[in-house]
């Protein structure tokens, strides 16, 4: 059954302003800074300092009066909290300046030193990505599911350059980021507002009046679908399976649509004829967000009504659109294309998956080792292919997507259902001036051709640069708008596959259930003993 939607639009929007769906895939993650939980001193009227402060100065003021000693030493203590409490106040306050929006300020790690200016050319790069980083963007619409709340908002963007399919009167159009965030659903069934819940996807859309948004193709605003899409370009050149000078056909299976900026990239890179995208969505509310509120085309949405048709769609060629969008679950649609696709050609060259659940973890399914997902997408890859998949993990090796254990449960059911004994695995992160919770793992399938003399890093990196410097302009004109080379190597790792297999997810949880229930029940005594 489809969960029900209801939609809010804006005030004096049109109705065709969108509804908006939370995704599965997210690399940017704002958070609007939280009430505080605890219970908090008053300040004082006059300093503007914390209650235990301003009595301890108190004290020690009515002690000095009288002459003691005491009251000096405790004047000179006193003294010292208030201007304590006062730098520590400052302090904070440095730290929380806020934007006229009311957003906390962030940097990415880059400390506040100016970076130096990035993919110059990249209407996405990060020089200009701080207009919906810092502040609250003004409401757009919002809409409810049985997946929670997803609100669209908007923000002003600086770069104008009025970008419409098949071109468009000077001042016609106006460019703006849209961003999509989701939140718990609500009783009251009153929608939330633009700052809460978490970030999923930004877009930058053209707007025209009395016209569905479009989204910009060649601007992808996020750091972590850059990489991916690197990361597997990169790839199959490395592997020979994506020579510069007669660039040969690709078909690439995106999982998780959010607002389409990957798929939407891709199908618009490569030159037509040359590339065919499957995108998977499994909820309604954002597929309806990603439409009418995102610019992504609405004749990429296939008209299937279960996984058997979306097969068959598939298959005999989705009435010719390139672009193509599956409101259906990865791990149904890739059983039954294994199906229906059985000793055909209909194979896989690139394969990104980028789903979460609202724990922002990846749905379990997916990367279950028997699972129906990858013992189909085992059978629909091309010899030489690449598959790449997006965790949440932060700086500490762990995050919303898991632990050390369970990323590597993941990880290694993906490369034992994707790599041939030759092939080879890594990871990288997302540059730290642009993301700060992005892990990719990168899979190629065969391995690189010829001699492996050197570092599988330093290949990567010149793959990267030669598909930089080689690949075909685009439908406008212009070539690659960002570096690849850096972004294949940030944070680089090889990923060793074990001697021995490690538990798997539900292994890990039944284990971790067995704690539980083993704490529960009062076993283990005093200290675990």
């Amino acid at each position: 059954a489809r969960p029900l939607m209801s939609s809010v639009p804006a005030a004096g929007a049109s109705a065709a302003g969108g509804l908006a769906g939370p995704s599965g895939a997210s690399a940017f993650l704002s958070f609007a800074p939280s009430a505080p939980t605890a219970q908090t001193l008053p300040r004082s009227p006059a300093s503007g300092g914390s209650a235990s402060a301003s009595a301890a100065a108190a004290a020690a003021s009515s002690d000095a009066g009288r002459g003691s000693a005491t009251g000096a030493a405790l004047t000179s203590a006193a003294s010292a909290v208030v201007l304590v409490a006062s730098a520590a106040r400052g302090g904070k306050r440095a730290r929380r300046r806020r934007t006229a929006g009311g957003r906390v300020e962030r940097h990415f790690f880059n400390f506040g030193t100016p970076e130096p200016e990035i993919d110059a050319n990249d209407p996405g790069r990060v020089g200009v990505v701080k207009e919906f980083q810092n502040g609250s963007g003004d409401f757009v619409t919002a809409s409810r599911s049985d997946f929670g709340w997803a609100v669209v908002s908007e923000h002003a963007a600086s770069e104008q350059d009025g970008y419409w399919p098949g071109g468009a009167a000077e001042g016609e159009v106006k460019q703006v980021w849209r961003e999509l965030r989701l939140a718990k659903a609500t009783e009251d069934y009153l929608p939330p507002s633009v700052n809460e819940g978490t970030g999923q996807t930004v877009v930058k859309v053209s707007v025209k009046d009395g016209e569905t948004p479009v989204q910009v193709p060649y601007c992808m605003p996020l750091a972590y679908p850059k990489t991916m899409c690197a990361i597997a370009m990169a790839g199959q050149h490395l592997q020979g399976a994506l020579p510069l000078d007669d660039v040969p056909f690709q078909r690439c299976l995106v999982v998780g649509l959010g607002g389409g900026s990957m798929p939407v990239w891709l199908n618009h890179t490569f030159p037509d004829g040359r590339i065919v995208v499957d995108a998977l969505e499994i909820d309604p509310a954002v597929i309806e967000a990603a439409t009418s509120a995102m610019g992504f085309p609405s004749a990429a949405v296939r008209p299937v009504a279960d996984a058997r048709a979306a097969a068959e769609d598939a298959v005999s060629g989705a009435g010719g659109e390139s672009l193509r969008m599956y409101p259906i679950a990865g791990e149904a649609f890739l059983e039954a294309l294994g199906e229906k696709a059985a000793g055909g050609d209909y194979k896989y060259d690139m394969v990104f998956i980028d789903a979460f659940d609202k724990a922002g973890r990846v749905p379990p399914v997916l990367v279950d080792p028997e699972g129906p997902f990858l013992k189909a997408l085992s059978t629909l890859l091309t010899p030489k292919a690449a598959v790449v998949m997006n965790l949440l993990v932060g700086m500490t090796g762990s995050g919303s997507s898991g632990g050390a254990k369970e990323i590597e449960a993941m990880v290694y059911a993906v490369q034992q259902a994707c790599c041939s004994s030759s092939g080879e695995a890594f990871t990288v992160r997302t540059p730290m001036n642009e993301s700060s919770g992005n892990q990719l793992y990168g899979f190629l399938t065969a391995g690189r051709e010829g001699s492996r003399d050197e570092p599988l890093k330093e290949a990567l990196k010149n793959a990267a640069t030669a598909v930089n410097e080689g690949f075909p302009a685009d439908s406008v004109g212009s070539p690659l708008r960002f570096d690849f080379a850096r972004r294949v190597i940030f944070a680089y790792q090889d990923w060793v596959c074990p001697e021995t297999p490690p538990p798997t997810l539900k292994e890990l949880e039944a284990e971790e259930a067995a704690k539980k229930e083993h704490k529960q029940s009062g076993g283990g005594g005093w200290f675990g003993l």
